[in-house]
Order: structure tokens, then sequence, then C-alpha cells
């Protein structure tokens, strides 16, 4: 998940929850997961199937006590949103594990994952996510952080070990120790989002095609970034926090992209963020054609200038995307006789337009500085790519 922005104070409410936690999780119950690391150590570092039950015993348990000291949030039409996402995303996960979701009353936006598949979002990521799809994205990267035991492995990292050498250290412990503290800083790495830049990208790419399969826009996975690149901006001057320790925002959503464009995906971000969003009313005798939320052509009201802005809208819903550059967008001809061309499709001919309408080069004028003004939301994104 893009969590750059995910936490304004990082002393603050999440560390001393965090910090609570392991007050609370028992060093017996802490040691069992990392005792599953036995049976994938002394190969590569992949779960298996095997670990399974270990590891939703310890995420059941770390679950209850992050219940304990933030509420739970109870929201039947959240809730099935969010199980409807999750049942589309779990078929092309790799492990069965407890994808269940649950909601947290927390201003903060944040999502995270224990071991198990328990995951948790905040009130404040709900709101801060634009459409399904963005949803959709934080969900598929938490889950693949679950699926593929990332909080293990950065654990052995952090401590320097590999799973094989941790394997026979916990073995040789018979206890709490080291083996507990290092899967404390497990389950924290999960919480607190401390995963290193390979993980976070292996989450991403695994994140899109999961989401590309279940049929939900990947591009979405690189406009929660985008925007979270945009909110460590408004911070730096205030309380910077965790995003002094989180740089890699900007590497992640170039891997991204380069992921998406190198497997033939798409990028069109407009539906994700629900922008440039069209709509053809009737005002006070004129017909008008809005383009969030703003008027772009208005017409006297009649059938005939309704219809021509119905295909008109339908054509622009075609052709727009955030992604178009200024060149994309040409007038073709001469006076008398111009045509609108976006992207080498006819867009509007001169000919076909009734009275009143401006004219094509004030028509192009109006779809680049309105291209503009859907692009703030998202300022950092390179649309061009």
């Amino acid at each position: 998940m893009p969590r750059e922005a995910a936490f304004t104070i990082v002393k603050g409410r999440w560390y001393n929850m965090v910090r609570k936690l392991f007050i609370f999780i028992p060093a017996v119950l802490l040691l069992l997961l990392f005792c599953a690391a036995h049976s994938w150590a002394a190969a590569a570092p992949e779960p298996t199937d095997k670990t399974i039950p270990r590891e939703i015993k310890i995420g059941k348990k770390t679950s209850e006590q992050v219940e304990k000291e933030i509420p739970r949030v109870h929201d039947p039409s959240r809730e099935a949103k969010l199980a409807m996402i999750t049942n589309k995303l779990t078929p092309y996960l790799q492990r069965d594990l407890q994808y269940y979701v649950k909601i947290l009353e927390m201003k903060d936006p944040n999502a995270f994952s224990l071991p198990g598949g328990f995951t948790y979002i905040t009130t404040g990521m709900l709101d801060f996510l634009k459409s399904d799809d963005e949803i959709a994205a934080i969900l598929a990267h938490e889950f693949v952080h679950a699926d593929r035991a990332h909080g293990i492995i950065q654990a052995a990292r952090n401590n320097r070990l590999s799973l094989l050498t941790l394997a026979g250290m916990i073995a040789a412990t018979q206890g709490g120790g080291m083996a507990a503290a290092m899967l404390s800083s497990a389950i924290q790495t999960a919480i607190m989002g401390a995963y290193s830049i390979e993980l976070e990208k292996e989450a991403d790419a695994r994140g899109i095609d999961i989401m590309y399969k279940a049929g939900y826009n990947p591009a979405a996975m690189l406009t929660t970034m985008e925007r979270l690149q945009v909110e460590r901006m408004k911070r730096a001057y205030v309380d910077p926090g965790i995003f002094q320790t989180h740089p890699d925002v900007e590497e992640r959503v170039k891997a991204a992209l380069k992921y998406m464009k190198d497997n033939g995906i798409e990028v069109d971000r407009k539906d994700v963020v629900q922008r440039l969003k069209t709509e053809v009313s009737v005002k006070e005798g004129r017909a008008v054609l809005i383009i969030d939320g703003k008027t772009f052509v208005d017409l006297p009201e009649g059938d005939g200038s309704i219809k021509f802005l119905n295909e008109l809208k339908g054509r622009l819903d075609d052709n727009l995307a955030l992604e178009l550059a200024p060149y994309d967008v040409t007038v073709h001809g001469d006076p008398g006789d111009q045509t609108l061309i976006i992207k080498g499709k006819v867009i509007l001919s001169e000919n076909e337009m009734p009275e009143e309408m401006p004219s094509i080069p004030k028509i192009r004028d109006r779809v680049i500085t309105m291209l503009a003004d859907a692009r703030r939301d998202n300022p950092l994104a390179d649309y061009y790519e």
C-alpha cells in the first residue's frame, strides 16, 4: 500500500498503540509464527500452506489487541462494500488466509494486514480514497504483504539473519527471547508500514496483477501513491513525521508505472479519481454540457441542441483522458471547415455545430483548460510518461 501519507504522527497514537500491543501479546504466542519459518527456511523465502494455521493464530490474537486499543466501526454499508471487493480479489492470491477487512475509527489514513491476513482500514483512509478501484488497490497491496509473509521476511532482514539461521536459532532458544522480539518486529512492520522498498514494490506489482484479474482498474495503484505524494509535500514544513523516513514513494510510482506498461496494462486514471465526469442538463431554458461541475458548452434548449450535446458528451467520454498531452488535442482545417481531433479521432466538426457554439479553436482551449483543472488533485503525476 502506498502509505507515505498514512501516518502524520509517528510518535503519537499509532506508535503508542503498537507499543501497547507488544506489552500485551504473550511471548510464547509470539514464538509460534516464527517457528513457522522453519517450514520454508531451508529453501527460498516463499511462504507455504503449512504455516497458515500458526499465522492465523497469531494474527487473530494480535487483532484482538488492535481492537482494544482503537475502536472498531460497525458500518454495514461500508463493510459490505469491503467484503465485496475482498471477495473479488482473494481468488487471485496464492494462499488461503483469513482475508477479512475491518474498519477502525481514526482520522489518519492507514491500512495494514496482520499475519494470517487479518486486515484493517481506517475511516480516514476510506475518506481519502475516491473510488472502489482505489479501495481495491489498498486492499490488494495489503493482502500481498500477508500472502507473501513480508512481515517475517522484513524482520529476518532487520536482524541480518537468513530464514534458515532464524529457524535454527528459534529451535535452540526454546522460549520467547530474541525470537519473540523479532516476531514483535514483524507485526510492528505490518502496522507501521516499515517494509523495504523491494517488498513494497513487490506488493505493488502483485497487487496490480490481482486488480487486473479481478476487473479493477490497476491505475488506482498509481493514483493513491501520487495523491499521497501531494500529502507528503503539504506536511513537509509542519510535522513531517514518518515522511522523513519514507522518501521512496516516487520510486514506487515509477516502478508501478513501468510495470503496467511492460505488461501491456493501459494507464487510465480518470474513472479511478472520478474526474472528467460529463453530464447534459437543462437549466433555465438552456441545454448545458457540464464537465466536472463546470459549464463546457451551453445552447438554447431544444431537442436538436440536447441531442447534439449528448452526442458530443459520448465522444468526449470515449476519448478524454488525464494522460492527454496538449499536442494530442488539435484543430485541423481552415476556418469554416475545421475539426477538433483528439489522438487522431474526430470529436467535433464545424459543419455539424449548431448556432451559438464557440469556434473549434475555442473549444480546444476549453478542453486544455479542463484537463489542467482535472489534474490539480494529482499535480505530481507523470501523465505523459
